[in-house]
């Protein structure tokens, strides 16, 4: 009886043991999928934004907010199309298309490349928060899945901005529902299976030490006390009192329900790796194994709620951005180019060793001081400066870095604290720039023969439907170009497309299926990106020479092929002389604005009066009121804004009064025309067009200085002078912006 009781205790406890650690894999099995889901989610509505973000760059937003269905075969029209297009084309979305804000809560489709059963512009959108946040300028996406007439839908949604700083309308992007499900559900499948893998095992432990207690309780009637005694122990209970208990047989006994616990530590050590592996893929930059931007925004995001409850009381933000980038890339390689970023990291990482560091893009990293960091910003940020200027001309990584802090009397978010520190890293890359560091801008003239043991390889496409022509020109050309090949001039679209950044030259035939040379020409002419690539025809047709170089041919070499000197000289100087062309454009124009530069203008003054030496002229200077303020508190961007939108518009004035337009500085343009008399309406008509939304002139102001009927005896810069002590005078006048200049 009492080895009966003995027995049916020993099951009991083992039962109870079986049941306690199916219960632990069940609920650790639970966890890792919940976590792992929520990860995913994350990963898709990121990758999903990123799609929708990229999208809306590329869209230009004063195209987007005037063209309709009407505009079809106008430039802006098909240039949103095809952008639109190659998205639908090249990604695994469902659709994408453009949605416009009627103002009042709704919002109707705009542009929609759909082939089969597209949007119908002009009809209403179904109506959801994330595209309701999309319209206030944050780009979002669905939470939960939405259905109209094309199915169900998880969609992204990214506004997209006009010059002049206003919403233009919003990208959208659909994903199937099914799609997203599926994903998610692969990776629940995929869990659960080794959640199921890591509960068999643990099952199969606990089946042997049951089999092992039951054989020896069956074999050996005699150590069932022993057995049940141990087993008690193991479970932290005390033997029974007057109980006989037998000296347990320690080579028999090693322990089952340790080994098991054994087993379960393993278990979970295993899953808290997984999950900690799926957190750090998401947070962490894989380049340089800082912080990811990711995680950045999830600071934000914390921070910003510590602003709104007034817990943050001393924050700074350091903005970096890495010098000579370009030109690495470029010159050395990628993978040089990565080696570089993750020595300017070090240089960062090293100077604010207290603080987290975050790669939030290609080239820029954002620092959050704090503690002893944030005590030392002056001094650390000095010690950064320095560290660049000791690398100027050296192959040591350069960084720019603005530092802004956290004022809570002027400051709302950590977003504009992040923009004033950017605005200063402007500052501090010009500064090293006038010291001989190169910027992201420099790097495109970067000249590989000026580098010992360099030589750039350009790449040449070769587009013709005969095989035996393409390896003719092929075989003689790649010992000095890398060549590539299309059989056709839709082939010939595709790779300039996709490697636009890398061909110097397209050798073009006329007669091919698919697309035509001409069309190919034609094609590339609308398309910003491709019309500077210059092209060489070849053809056996010579009266479609005229034809050709009005569509952008800079050369022809005839077939049947001319000697192989010929050829190599000719595509080496329309080479020559499309980069020589380029980087004129590039030395006589502001970045900025594509207005002349101040050099280039004072040339072409003196050559507008020498060619024009009876015409009585005017010189007009135009300043923005209190720039600094505008960019210290609206921002950089809407800065930029502001002097693109008046760069337009002085554009526009020059050709209109027959004249030459510059931008002298930061927020100073000049205007050199012949003399005129109707400038109050005239500069008036100019600010109206500048300042086209309300808001917009309502933080911004200008003033204008006449040199009228400048003598040509005066030097041009004293003409503009004077015109700019015009100007002056009505800095304090906000009912005349005016000022006329008289000797």
């Amino acid at each position: 009886m009492k080895d009966r009781t003995t027995q049916k205790n020993a099951s009991k406890y083992l039962a109870m043991m079986i049941v306690f650690l199916l219960l632990l894999n069940v609920t650790l099995g639970y966890l890792l999928m919940r976590q792992a889901k929520s990860s995913m989610i994350t990963l898709l509505q990121t990758r999903m934004l990123d799609i929708s973000n990229t999208a809306a760059a590329m869209i230009d937003g004063d195209a987007l907010a005037v063209v309709t269905p009407a505009d079809e075969g106008t430039e802006d029209y098909e240039t949103i199309m095809r952008t639109l297009t190659y998205f639908q084309d090249n990604t695994d979305l469902k659709y994408i298309y453009c949605i416009h804000d009627m103002g009042d809560g709704t919002f109707t489709f705009g542009l929609d490349p759909t082939v089969d059963d597209p949007g119908e512009f002009g009809s209403p959108i179904v109506y959801t928060d994330a595209l309701y946040r999309a319209s206030r300028g944050t780009a979002s996406v669905d939470e939960e899945h939405y259905e109209d007439a094309w199915g169900e839908f998880y969609s992204a949604y990214s506004p997209v901005y006009d010059s002049a700083g206003s919403l233009a309308g919003i990208i959208a992007v659909d994903f199937s529902a099914e799609w997203y499900n599926e994903q998610i559900a692969t990776l629940t499948r995929t869990t659960f299976i080794v959640a199921l893998l890591s509960l068999l095992a643990g099952g199969g432990i606990v089946i042997a030490i049951v089999t092992r207690s039951e054989r020896r309780i069956g074999s050996i009637q005699g150590q069932l006390d022993e057995m049940a005694s141990v087993l008690m122990q193991e479970m932290g209970t005390a033997h029974p009192e007057g109980a006989d208990a037998p000296p347990p047989d320690h080579a028999a006994s090693p322990g089952s329900l340790d080994s098991l616990g054994k087993q379960i530590e393993s278990m979970q050590s295993e899953l808290r790796t997984q999950i900690a592996q799926v957190h750090g893929q998401a947070f962490r930059d894989g380049l340089t194994g800082v912080k990811s931007k990711h995680a950045y925004l999830a600071a934000v995001k914390e921070l910003d709620e510590k602003l709104l409850s007034g817990e943050l009381s001393e924050l700074a933000v350091v903005v970096c951005d890495v010098n000579e980038l370009k030109r690495i890339n470029d010159t050395l390689g990628h993978n040089a180019g990565d080696e570089y970023i993750r020595k300017a990291c070090s240089m960062v990482c090293d100077t604010f060793a207290h603080s987290p560091v975050y790669r939030i893009g290609g080239d820029e990293f954002v620092v959050l001081l704090t503690g002893r960091d944030y005590e030392n910003r002056s001094v650390l940020m000095n010690d950064l400066h320095k560290l660049s200027v000791s690398h100027i001309g050296t192959n040591e990584a350069i960084v720019s870095a603005g530092m802004a802090e956290y004022d809570p009397l002027r400051v709302r978010s950590m977003h504009e604290v992040f923009e004033r520190a950017d605005a200063t890293m402007y500052d501090e890359k010009m500064l090293l720039k006038s010291l001989g560091a190169a910027t992201r801008a420099d790097g495109m003239l970067a000249d590989a023969e000026d580098i010992p043991g360099i030589r750039i390889r350009r790449h040449i496409l070769i587009a013709d439907d005969l095989e035996m022509n393409r390896e003719i020109l092929g075989d003689l050309l790649r010992e000095d170009y890398d060549v590539l090949y299309a059989a056709d001039g839709v082939e010939a679209l595709d790779v300039l497309r996709s490697r636009k950044d890398e061909i110097a030259l397209v050798l073009l035939d006329l007669y091919m299926p698919r697309l035509t040379g001409q069309e190919v020409m034609t094609e590339m002419q609308v398309d910003e990106e491709l019309r500077a690539i210059p092209v060489i025809v070849l053809t056996v047709d010579h009266a479609a020479e005229l034809l050709c170089l009005r569509l952008g041919a800079m050369d022809f070499i005839p077939k049947p092929y001319p000697d192989a000197e010929i050829i190599r000289t000719r595509i080496a100087n329309c080479i020559e002389l499309s980069e020589n062309r380029d980087l004129i454009r590039f030395t006589q124009r502001d970045n900025l604005t594509g207005l002349y530069n101040f050099d280039y203008f004072i040339r072409y003054v003196n050559r507008f009066d020498q060619q024009y030496r009876g015409t009585a002229t005017d010189a007009i200077v135009c300043d923005v009121n209190r720039f600094y303020s505008v960019n210290e508190e609206y921002g950089r961007q809407f800065g930029d804004l502001v002097l693109r939108s008046i760069g337009i518009s002085f554009k526009k004035l020059a050709r209109k009064v027959n004249g030459i337009a510059c931008r002298k500085s930061a927020d100073t343009f000049l205007l050199y025309c012949p003399h005129r008399e109707d400038y109050d309406q005239l500069l008036q008509k100019l600010l109206s067009d500048i300042f086209i939304k309300e808001e917009t002139a309502q933080k911004v102001s200008l003033r204008f200085g006449v040199f009228s009927d400048a003598g040509r005896e005066t030097d041009v810069e004293k003409r503009f002078a004077f015109a700019k002590l015009a100007a002056d005078r009505t800095r304090n006048d906000p009912h005349s912006p005016v000022g006329f200049y008289t000797l």
